[in-house]
C-alpha cells in the first residue's frame, strides 16, 4: 500500500467535540494526537504539494441551539426510513458556487476560517491546482488521503473522484454521523481523460456534524504509475490440512500466491484479475510452518510464516484473546507485538476494533498496526457495536466488507454475524451481541454447542462483545443473562469472554466461568461497585460472582490442554495481571 510523506494542510479550525464516552478517548494517556501524521511514503509523486494555494468559499448560517439535541440533526428519522433525507433546522440552504466544481465565484480565502460566536460553516467549498508536464504521463493510481470533518465530496477537473457526502445534501445539509480522528485513503484509478497537460483542478466540498461549529480537512494527493496491494495478506482461517489467505489489490490487478512448507516457496496459485482475491489452499501437511508471500502488480508482500493445526487432542493450543481497542492505537499496538511473540495458535477478539466502522480511515489504522499478526495468525473476532457503524446507527455496517471475516452459518440472516470455529479439537463461539434479540441466534446457538458436545470436542469457548456480567460503565446485558446464559450452562461452556466494559473482570456464576476483557486500547472505565471507595453492589452485580477485577489494559492468553485450560492476564507491556487461574474442563 502507498504510503505518502507530504502533507499538505489545507485547513485546521480549533474544534471542541461534545464529550461522550464512546466518541473519543480523551482520557488515555496512550492515544496518539487527534490529527496524527500521515504514514510515510513508499512510492508515487506527490501532485499537492505544502506550498499549494487553496482558495475556499464558505457558507456560514446561525449556530445551532443546543436545545434542538443531536437526535434532531443527526439524520436518527433517514436511519429509521421516517424521512429520505435530515431535516434542516437552519433555513433554507443557499445555493453552492455557480462554476462549482470547475471554479469558485465571489469573496475567496486562503482558508477555511473560523465562525464568529454565533454563526456556524456549515459548508466549506475549496480549490486548488496542480500542474502536469509531459513527464506526468503513464499515472495509473491515485491516492487522496484526506482527514476531514465530518463528510466530504471530491472532483479532479470535475469529474467527482470520491463521496462521502449524500447526493441530496444542500449547501446547509448537516452530517450524519461525525467522521473519526484517522486519515482516511481513496484509491482513485486513473481512468482516460481524469489528468490533462498542464492545469488541473482539485476541489473539494466539506460539511461538519451536528457536533462541529465549523469542518476541517487536511489533504495530500499522489500519483503513482503501478498497481499493486491494498489490503493484507490476511489468514482468514486455517485447520490441520487446509488454509485460506485474502488480499485486496487496487482494481483489475492479478494476484499470485507463491507458497510452500518449511522454506521451501515451490508452489503457485493465481487469482484472475481483481481487487478481493481469495486464495485455498489444501492437502496441507498438519501441525507444520507453511511460507507464503503476495505478488500482485508492482507489490510483493514480506515472506510470512503460519502453522497448520495439530491433530493430536493431547497437544496444547494457545489463543490470544482481547477487545475493545477503539482509538487506543498505542497500546493496541504493544499488545500486538507480544503476543506476537507467545507462540499463539490464533486471536479471538470480543469486539469494537475500530472506533467507527462505517469509517475506512479506522480500519486503514487498524490493519497498519495488525498487518503481521492478521498475516500469520487466523483472527476470529466478535463484532462489537461500533464495529457495525456509529454505534451501528448509520445502518453502514462495513465490518463484512473491510474485514475477511469467516464464512457464517448457511441460514444467517443478513447484517448478522455469528458463527464458530474448529481449532483441532477446541470448539470457538462468536455471538453477535447487536443481535441478541434474534430468536434464529438462540436457535442456532442450541444447535451448534449440542453438536459440538456430541463431537466430544475437547473444550467450549464463547466469545461476545456485550455480555452478561460486568462491575463497569455498561453493566451486563439482561438480555444474554436471561436468554444465552442457560444455553450455555446447559451445554457446559468451558468460559466465556466479553468485552464492551474497558476493563478486566473475571468471576464464576453458576458454574460458568467467565471474563470481561475489555482492555485493547480503548479509555478505560471504572468500576461502578463492590471496590474501595466505590458503593457496594446491587443486583444482578451483587450476585455476577465477581472474583477479581481490574481497571487495566490488557490481553488474555488462554493455553488448552487435554484436561485443563490456564489463563493468563497481562498487560501492555507482558507483564501478568494477576496470577494465571487454571480451570478443570468441563468434557465427559
Amino acid at each position: 500500500m502507498l504510503r505518502l510523506s507530504v502533507l499538505v494542510v489545507c485547513s485546521l479550525v480549533a474544534l471542541v467535540a461534545v464529550a461522550q464516552p464512546d466518541v473519543r478517548d480523551k482520557d488515555n494517556d496512550d492515544d496518539e494526537d487527534i490529527v496524527p501524521a500521515p504514514p510515510p511514503a513508499i512510492r508515487g509523486a506527490s501532485l499537492v504539494r505544502p506550498d499549494a494555494v487553496w482558495r475556499w468559499q464558505t457558507v456560514r448560517v446561525p449556530r445551532i441551539p443546543r436545545q434542538l439535541g443531536a437526535m434532531t440533526v443527526s439524520g436518527a428519522d433517514v436511519v429509521a426510513g421516517r424521512a429520505k433525507r435530515p431535516a434542516d433546522p437552519l433555513g433554507d440552504a443557499v445555493p453552492a458556487p455557480a462554476r462549482w466544481p470547475f471554479a469558485l465565484d465571489g469573496a475567496t480565502t486562503s482558508a477555511i476560517g473560523k465562525p464568529a460566536d454565533d454563526e456556524r460553516i456549515a459548508a466549506a467549498f475549496g480549490i486548488t491546482t496542480f500542474k502536469l508536464g509531459p513527464a506526468d504521463q503513464g499515472y495509473e493510481m491515485l491516492e487522496l488521503r484526506l482527514h476531514y470533518e465530518d463528510t466530504v465530496a471530491v472532483w479532479i477537473n470535475g469529474v467527482e473522484v470520491a463521496r462521502q457526502l449524500p447526493r441530496t445534501s444542500t449547501t446547509t445539509t448537516i452530517s450524519t454521523v461525525p467522521h473519526g480522528p484517522e486519515w482516511e485513503t481513496f484509491y482513485i484509478p486513473v481512468a482516460p481523460g481524469l489528468l490533462a497537460l498542464g492545469d488541473n483542478t482539485l476541489a473539494i466540498e466539506v460539511h461538519p456534524s451536528h457536533r462541529r461549529n465549523a469542518p476541517t480537512l487536511f489533504a495530500d494527493l499522489v500519483a503513482r504509475r503501478d498497481r499493486g496491494i491494498v489490503r493484507g495478506p490476511v489468514l482468514v482461517d486455517t485447520a490441520a490440512t487446509t488454509a485460506t489467505i485474502a488480499v485486496e489489490t487496487d482494481p483489475n490487478v492479478e494476484a499470485v500466491l507463491e507458497w510452500g512448507i518449511g522454506d521451501a516457496s515451490d508452489r503457485k496459485v493465481t487469482s484472475p484479475p481483481g481487487k478481493r482475491h481469495r486464495f485455498t489452499l489444501s492437502n496441507l501437511p498438519a501441525n507444520k510452518a507453511i511460507g507464503y508471500r503476495v505478488h500482485a502488480g508492482a507489490s510483493r508482500s514480506p515472506r510470512y510464516v503460519f502453522h497448520t493445526l495439530p491433530t493430536a487432542t493431547s497437544s496444547v493450543i494457545r489463543l490470544g484473546i482481547y477487545g475493545d481497542v477503539r482509538g487506543g492505537h498505542a497500546t493496541h499496538r504493544r499488545l500486538v507485538e507480544h503476543m506476537l511473540a507467545e507462540g499463539l495458535d490464533a486471536v479471538a477478539v470480543t469486539g469494537d476494533m475500530v472506533l467507527h466502522g462505517s469509517d475506512d480511515a479506522d480500519w486503514q489504522r487498524f490493519f497498519a498496526i495488525t498487518g503481521e499478526l492478521l498475516a500469520t495468525l487466523p483472527y476470529y473476532p466478535a463484532l462489537g457495536n461500533h464495529d457495525v457503524g456509529w454505534d451501528g446507527a448509520d445502518g453502514t455496517g462495513k465490518a463484512d466488507q473491510v474485514f475477511a471475516l469467516p464464512q457464517g452459518p448457511a441460514n444467517r440472516p443478513d447484517g448478522a454475524y455469528w458463527y464458530s470455529r474448529e481449532l483441532a479439537d477446541l470448539h470457538l463461539v462468536f455471538l453477535d451481541s447487536n443481535a441478541y434479540d434474534r430468536p434464529e441466534q438462540e436457535t442456532w446457538l442450541d444447535g451448534d454447542l449440542a453438536a459440538a458436545r456430541k463431537r466430544k470436542v475437547r473444550a467450549i469457548l464463547v466469545f461476545t462483545h456485550d455480555g452478561p456480567y460486568s462491575r463497569g460503565y455498561h453493566g451486563g446485558s439482561a438480555i444474554a443473562r436471561e436468554r444465552y446464559v442457560p444455553i450455555l450452562t446447559k451445554y457446559k461452556v468451558d468460559l466465556l469472554v466479553s468485552g464492551h466494559d474497558h476493563l478486566y473482570q473475571r468471576g464464576d456464576k453458576a458454574g460458568l466461568h467467565y471474563v470481561v476483557s475489555g482492555g485493547g486500547g480503548a479509555s478505560l472505565y471504572a468500576i461502578r461497585c463492590g471496590v474501595a471507595g466505590r458503593r457496594p453492589c446491587k443486583e444482578p452485580d451483587k450476585s455476577d460472582g465477581m472474583q477479581m477485577i481490574a481497571r487495566e489494559h490488557h490481553y488474555l492468553v488462554a493455553s488448552v490442554g487435554p484436561r485443563e485450560l490456564e489463563l493468563c492476564a497481562r498487560r501492555p507491556d507482558g507483564t501478568l495481571l494477576e496470577k494465571c487461574v487454571r480451570y478443570k474442563l468441563a468434557r465427559p
